[in-house]
This record gives structure tokens, C-alpha cells and sequence, in this order.
């Protein structure tokens, strides 16, 4: 191997190093790890599948991972995990490559190592109750980082055909094993990965006015397996259950409070969990349009400051109405239009803005394939519409929305001309990463000591 080549391998490296030095530390819970742990003692595996499926859950891909991993024990979880840690940015990075070649060289350069440290960068964006409960707790790394990756890589195997025109039987038959176990695992990390393959086909349909007959058969497959997924008679009952325990009056609400604390519950994401992302979005777009506007450098500059008061303690406009929740415990008073205060209103005024204005920023710079990524990450996050754990499991659910943002945030980048302004681009990140981590320390602390 050359050196040239060798070197590629260096920045994955480092990150698989350190997110294993990290997993070290880490051990199973004595919630849902320890009752992982007990049923695979107790049960055959096909028993335990048995079990899940008519009792809890038909996510039969992650609960065959589930099984596999705590059979083997916690340092096959701790260096697997660290793998698909290393993975998922490596696969973002490697996917923005497919569509954007002129980002980087052929060689490794710092073009490559910038737009992968921009890529790592996503982990550190989100809240690290984000990133832990799905990419460091043992069993929510399951079934959204390995299924994540599994995404990822279908993806990526079969992208080819979209940016090249053609793609080979093996890519076809190796992308399938990922498909399913990613539809198979998690209902929203499905939802993605299906909308990909839909999307990608429709518009290919639309452009060649063919439909390439492995992806067909393909898409089929993955969308029967979400059948299945999604028919399971274990929903039924988990939802019922988690009705009881997180959300005793979710059934009895009607459509349009559903409507009210969906909308509420996904504007204060952006509030809180995207703010940074979005921030990153508006000046990757600034910095990449030529010539700039007026209106929207002020716009960004507005919006960019509101969203980073946070940062400093200042949360007025952050609050939607529903801060005041701790994910583990039920709330005593549930959100409510009725409830809602006129501050309340306004942040979720504000952040309608904001949310119209990222959709103009990214249809007019990444068109109609931007805006429809958008689109399905806010959609990732309106699933849980139909879940009574919405104000218990959403931390979790905004892992792919994330992700997704993060990869807006790249192709933006990618469009931006200025060597001098991606440098600068990239030191505005790394700080406001940095500035996210250190304002979460006492968090970090809080969750280590526990």
C-alpha cells in the first residue's frame, strides 16, 4: 500500500481510536441493558424474536442485533460500536464525494481533510443527549447508529446509478442486507431510507423515462419488510403500553391538538437541538451565493444571533412551551395550546420564520434534491405525531434529522468557490461545535456520574 493511499486511512483511524477509548468506559444500563441482557440469558433466539414481535415491537433487524450483541458481550459491543461511529461520517463524507468530486482531489489533500473534520463535526453539533442515548448507550446505538449505518451504506452502494447512470448487479445484491436490516430496525430510519429510493426512482422515471428494474424490485422488497415491520402485532401493544406509562391523555387528543404539540414539538427542535445546524446552513449559503444580497445578510445575521443566545443563557425565544420537560420522567402537566404562553407563541412564530427562510436558502442553492432532504428530516421528526413517547424518546429521534441537516450543511459547503471563505467556514464550525460542548459539560458530568 502506498503512502499516499495509507494516509486515507489516518483521519478514520484517530476517530475509531478515540470513540473506542471512550466505549471503554461505558458499561450496560440498569434499564433497558440490563433487561436486554437478562432476556438473552433466559431465551433461545428465535424464542426472543418470537417474543418482540407479538409482544412489543416488529423491529426484527435491531432486535437480531440486539440479541447477537448482548450474546457476545460488552467489548464486541465497545469495538463494533466504535466502528460504526467511524462509519457514519465516513460514509456522509464519502456520499457528499459521490455528488460533489471537484470538493476534494483525487489524492488526499486538505480539501478531503477539511470536508471530513466538517463531516466529524456533526457529533459534536447536536446535544449530547442526542448523541447519547443513540450513539453511546449500548442498546439506542443499536438500533439507530448500526441501522444509520446500514442506511448509509445501501445508499451509498446504489448511488452510482443516480450520479453515474450505472450501476452493477453486485452493487444491487450487496446493498440489499443493509436495506433490510436498516428498515428493519428503526420505523423513522426506514421512513429515510425508503424515501431515498422512492424519490431517487421517481425522478429518474421523470429525467429517463425508465425505472431501473433492479432498484424496483429492489425498493419493493424494503418497502415489504417495512410491512411487516409496521404490522406486527407488538405495536399494538408497546403503544398502548406507552400510552399508559408516558402519555395517559394522548389517545383521547383530538387531530388538531395533535397537530398543535407536533408543530410545537418540532419547532422547538430547531430551537434547540438544530439551532447550530440551521445557523451553519444560513452562512454555508451566505458564503456561498455570489453576488450577496442585502436582505439575506441580514436575515442570516438575525436569525444566526437568536439562535446562538442560547449559548450564552439566553433562552426567551428557544422556549416553545415545552422546556420544561425531562425526557425521563412523565411531566405532571402536558403541552397544550391551552397552556402555551404568549412568549411561547412568538418563539414558535420566529421559528416558523426560520424554518421558511432555511427552505428558501436551500431550494435556491441545492434546488429541488436540497429542499426535498429538508423536507424528510423535518418529516423524520413528525412521525412521532403518532407516538405517546414523543416527549420521552425524541432525543433519540433527532439522531437522523441531524445527520440529514448535517449533510444540507455539506453540500452547501461544497458550493462554496472561496478557499478563503470554506476556511473560514470550517473555523466558524469548530468553534460553535466546541462552544456546544463546553456550554453541555456540567450535563456530561451529570450523565458520567449516574
Amino acid at each position: 500500500m502506498s503512502w499516499a493511499r495509507f494516509k486515507t486511512f489516518i483521519p478514520p483511524g484517530i476517530i475509531f481510536l478515540a470513540a473506542f477509548a471512550v466505549f471503554c468506559k461505558i458499561h450496560y444500563s440498569d434499564g433497558d441493558d440490563a433487561f436486554f441482557d437478562s432476556c438473552v440469558r433466559s431465551m433461545s433466539f428465535l424464542d426472543y424474536l418470537k417474543e418482540r414481535y407479538l409482544t412489543w415491537t416488529g423491529r426484527i433487524g435491531g432486535e437480531t442485533a440486539i440479541y447477537i450483541t448482548f450474546t457476545l458481550g460488552i467489548w464486541f459491543w465497545r469495538v463494533v460500536n466504535a466502528f460504526m461511529v467511524t462509519a457514519l461520517p465516513t460514509l456522509v463524507f464519502l456520499i457528499v464525494k459521490k455528488f460533489y468530486p471537484g470538493v476534494g482531489g483525487a489524492t488526499p489533500t486538505w480539501n478531503d481533510l477539511r470536508l471530513f473534520l466538517l463531516t466529524c463535526s456533526g457529533f459534536l453539533l447536536m446535544d449530547i443527549v442526542t448523541c447519547g442515548h443513540a450513539a453511546i448507550w449500548v442498546n439506542g446505538s443499536v438500533f439507530y447508529t448500526w441501522a444509520l449505518v446500514s442506511a448509509l451504506a445501501c445508499i451509498y452502494l446504489t448511488l452510482d446509478y443516480f450520479t453515474d447512470g450505472i450501476l452493477s448487479t453486485k452493487r444491487i445484491l450487496a446493498s440489499i442486507p443493509f436495506g433490510l436490516f436498516a428498515v428493519s430496525s428503526i420505523e423513522q430510519i426506514g421512513f429515510f431510507l425508503l424515501a431515498y429510493f422512492i424519490g431517487a426512482i421517481a425522478v429518474q422515471k421523470v429525467v429517463s423515462k425508465k425505472i431501473p428494474t433492479g432498484l424496483a424490485v429492489e425498493t419493493i422488497v424494503l418497502l415489504a419488510t417495512f410491512a411487516v415491520v409496521l404490522a406486527a402485532p407488538g405495536n399494538t401493544l408497546r403503544i398502548a403500553a406507552e400510552t399508559e406509562t408516558w402519555f395517559p391523555t394522548f389517545k383521547n387528543l383530538s387531530f388538531g391538538e395533535h397537530a398543535f404539540i407536533s408543530v410545537q414539538w418540532i419547532l422547538s427542535s430547531l430551537a434547540n437541538e438544530g439551532k447550530i445546524f440551521l445557523v451553519l446552513i444560513w452562512i454555508a449559503a451566505l458564503l456561498s451565493a455570489n453576488p450577496k444580497s442585502k436582505p439575506t445578510i441580514v436575515a442570516t445575521a438575525l436569525f444566526s444571533v437568536v439562535a446562538i443566545m442560547p449559548l450564552a443563557g439566553i433562552t426567551a425565544l428557544a422556549d416553545t412551551g415545552i422546556s420544561y420537560i425531562d425526557p425521563a420522567i412523565r411531566p405532571e402537566v402536558f403541552p397544550s395550546i391551552v397552556n402555551a404562553t404568549a412568549l411561547n407563541f412568538a418563539a414558535m412564530v420566529w421559528w416558523l420564520g426560520a424554518a421558511s427562510f432555511t427552505l428558501f436558502l436551500i431550494h435556491r442553492h441545492l434546488g429541488a434534491r436540497g429542499l426535498f432532504l429538508f423536507v424528510v428530516a423535518i418529516l423524520c421528526e413528525a412521525m412521532m405525531f403518532f407516538s405517546p413517547t414523543i416527549y420521552a424518546s425524541g432525543e433519540r429521534v433527532f439522531f437522523v434529522t441531524d445527520w440529514i441537516l448535517a449533510f444540507i450543511i455539506l453540500c452547501l459547503f461544497s458550493k462554496i468557490i472561496s478557499e478563503k471563505h470554506r476556511n473560514l467556514f470550517l473555523s466558524v464550525a469548530l468553534i460553535l461545535a466546541l462552544l456546544n460542548v463546553l456550554t453541555q459539560v456540567p450535563e456530561m458530568l451529570a450523565k458520567l456520574s449516574t
